[in-house]
Formats: structure tokens, C-alpha cells, sequence
């Protein structure tokens, strides 16, 4: 497992812009279920025969190629303030974004994660620089274990991009704010499982 997994280990990407980025932190790879390989091991071993298998996997990822991501991801330049969809190599959607105010309870994290829950109507609530919220959104598309979404933002007036998030009125909770439309076309077309890289 030492050896082969890939979960939280740092991972290159060649961004839109062209530069290669190296992005360290995040929970999407490849991930062996100690336990549960042991125990096949030991079953295959009683068997008595010749055995050639996967390991048994707890956390799965898209490839065991150059790297662990394939060619399908989102990609968000936190710094630029912007997302790109690749579907199979090809540059499928694009979008201007607003991510989370830059505070100690507001930052949107950079990290390696994955589409893995989505839910339409929805209204997100919590609490952060000692105000608490409570705001509907159409589309959600959960990218993290710790609440930060992909989603539309009917109160950014149609304004996204540029240094918006740095205004405490503007800039999410952490979050990635986007256009409806965007955000229908997240929850629609892009596959659960899906990684998403967002860095600075």
C-alpha cells in the first residue's frame, strides 16, 4: 500500500494556462484496503492456485497510466478565478468562478479531490467569521468531505471572476460560486467520481 497508493500524495498537472503545477494536498487516488487485501491474500493462498488480480481497493481512481487522474477532470485556478472541464483530453465547458474571501474560517482549500455527491434544491447552511448563512442553490455538486461545493450563486447578480472573492461581501464561504448554467451543466454532464484540481 506504501508502494501503489496514490491518495494525498502530490500530483503534477499541466494547467490550461501551460505551466506545470504540483499540487500536494487532497484526497483523490488510489487507496488498498489493508485489511481486506490480507484477508484475499490469505484465500488465494488456501486455494493453492496461481492467482493475478487487482488489489482489493477502498478508494478507486480513473487510471494507473503516467498518472492516477486519466484525461477527464476540472480544473480551478483559484488565483485566476476560473474552471475548466476536460472530457477525454478535450476542453468541454469553462467558466468564471467565485471562490471563499480569504479568511481563516472562508478559504477555499486547494487540493486533489472528486465529484462525489450531488443534490438539486438545496439550501446551504453553517457559520463562518461569526455569522451564520443559510442560502439556496439549484445545483450542488459536492467535491470534498469537508462541505465545499461546486454551485450556482443567484446573489453574485450574474458577477463572477476577476478579484470579486476578496471582498467579504462577495467571496464565498468556500465554496466555488458559479452561473446557473454552469452549475446545471456540473450536475448534468460531468460524471461522479470526476477529479477536481484547484490550486493557487
Amino acid at each position: 500500500a506504501s508502494k501503489y497508493n496514490t491518495c494525498y500524495k502530490p500530483k503534477e498537472l499541466k494547467t490550461s494556462y501551460g505551466s506545470t503545477v504540483t499540487i500536494s494536498n487532497g484526497p483523490y487516488g488510489w487507496k488498498i484496503n489493508n485489511s481486506e487485501e490480507v484477508a484475499q491474500i490469505l484465500d488465494d493462498l488456501k486455494a493453492g492456485k496461481k492467482v493475478e488480480r487487482e488489489p482489493v481497493y477502498s478508494q478507486t481512481a480513473n487510471s494507473h497510466g503516467e498518472n492516477d487522474y486519466g484525461n477527464s477532470y476540472v480544473e480551478i485556478n483559484l488565483t485566476a478565478q476560473h474552471l475548466w472541464y476536460y472530457k477525454d483530453g478535450k476542453l468541454t465547458m469553462e467558466s468564471d468562478i467565485v471562490s471563499g474571501y480569504p479568511s481563516k474560517s472562508r478559504n477555499t482549500p486547494g487540493g486533489v479531490y472528486k465529484l462525489w455527491y450531488k443534490e438539486k434544491g438545496k439550501t446551504l447552511r453553517g457559520s463562518a467569521d461569526g455569522q451564520s448563512y443559510a442560502s439556496y442553490v439549484d445545483y450542488w455538486n459536492n467535491v470534498s468531505t469537508i462541505g465545499i461545493g461546486l454551485h450556482d450563486a443567484s446573489w453574485q447578480n450574474g458577477n463572477f471572476g476577476g478579484e470579486r472573492y476578496k471582498s467579504s461581501t462577495w467571496g464565498s464561504h468556500g465554496c466555488i460560486n458559479m452561473p446557473l448554467d454552469k452549475a446545471k451543466y456540473v450536475y448534468d454532464k460531468i460524471d461522479m467520481g470526476t477529479p477536481v484540481f484547484m490550486y493557487w
